[in-house]
């Protein structure tokens, strides 16, 4: 064993050579321990890796990154997943207060454990600047799937090829559901035109509509047309401290147009078809409230149906 000299210098009369010994002994243990004593030959302290009289590095104060999902696990998995890839580069704190949420229980709905609530998924969605509409049909549809029954116990060569096909249908499903999400996910929202003043409208051809405090969102009235023809929204939403834009969407099928506020805005959706319509409207939930007001006009004649009034 061999002993250097770490402290305060060493006396000229003290060679190396005196602190070579054949083998440790329990005499050299304990002159080491008198030794370290008084020179710094421990550099930890107590408390294990915390240094600076007891604070935390900042390496230890750094959160905890995203576990990474399997997406081969399941359905669930892959919807949670993409709901992650969503949020881009915002930290979950910007999305927890957008949301009106604690970023940890951000965080904790984002398992793939459990299919988030639905309320949840609406808020998480419209907090990341996209159209809830396709994923809240994404969520319907795992919700109302059935789980499979168990498999049936097997032993041997049995279990093994029953396995294999178990895994074959997974990747088939995950597949699927994965190639479903990139045909029906759409590219952006597209900005709406400005315009001094929104056309005037009979009860055949549309109507007007006004807003009053919306926090995040609204759905308007429903009408049916018996033929195609095009929709043309106006809107005209001043804006709160630190709001830019809203969204407005023609429901059940339509892309998302991007209104700025303060002033009027019009987008048109042409070759809309026959059948049953409402437009969405929606903006960053955060948490304040805005008013305004708007008109739709139809190329062909619609019907209106007024809407329920809650009790």
């Amino acid at each position: 064993m061999r002993v250097t000299w770490t402290g305060r210098p060493r006396p000229e009369s003290m060679s190396s050579e005196s602190f070579r010994v054949a083998r440790p002994s329990r005499l050299s243990f304990r002159l080491l321990g008198a030794i370290c004593r008084v020179t710094p030959c421990e550099l930890r302290t107590k408390g294990g890796n915390k240094g600076n009289n007891g604070r935390r590095s900042p390496m230890s104060r750094s959160g905890r990154k995203d576990q990474p999902i399997d997406r081969e696990s399941g359905p669930v998995p892959v919807f949670v997943d993409d709901l992650r890839r969503l949020r881009g580069g915002r930290s979950l704190q910007e999305i927890g207060r957008r949301m009106s949420y604690h970023s940890s229980t951000v965080s904790r709905r984002l398992t793939p454990n459990v299919l988030p609530p639905l309320d949840f998924v609406r808020a998480y969605v419209v907090a990341c600047g996209e159209d809830p509409e396709p994923w809240e049909r994404r969520w319907r549809e795992l919700a109302d799937a059935e789980p499979p029954p168990p498999p049936p116990r097997r032993t041997g060569r049995a279990r093994l090829v029953a396995a294999i096909v178990a895994a074959s249908l997974a990747a088939v499903a995950v597949a699927g559901a994965g190639l479903w999400w990139l045909a029906t996910r759409e590219s952006g929202p597209v900005n709406a035109a400005g315009g001094e003043s929104p056309p005037a409208v009979s009860a055949v051809n549309g109507f007007t509509w006004d807003v009053k405090r919306m926090l995040m969102n609204v759905e308007s009235r429903q009408w049916t047309q018996a033929a195609g023809g095009d929709i043309e929204i106006w809107a005209n939403i001043p804006c709160s401290p630190g709001m830019t834009e809203f969204f407005v969407a023609l429901r059940p099928e339509g892309e998302t147009a991007r209104f700025r506020c303060g002033s009027w805005q019009h987008h048109e959706w042409t070759a809309v078809p026959a059948g049953r319509h409402h437009f969405y409207l929606w903006k960053e939930n955060d948490g304040s409230a805005v008013s305004g007001s708007g008109v739709l006009r139809s190329s062909t004649e619609i019907v209106q149906i007024p809407k329920t009034p809650v009790p």
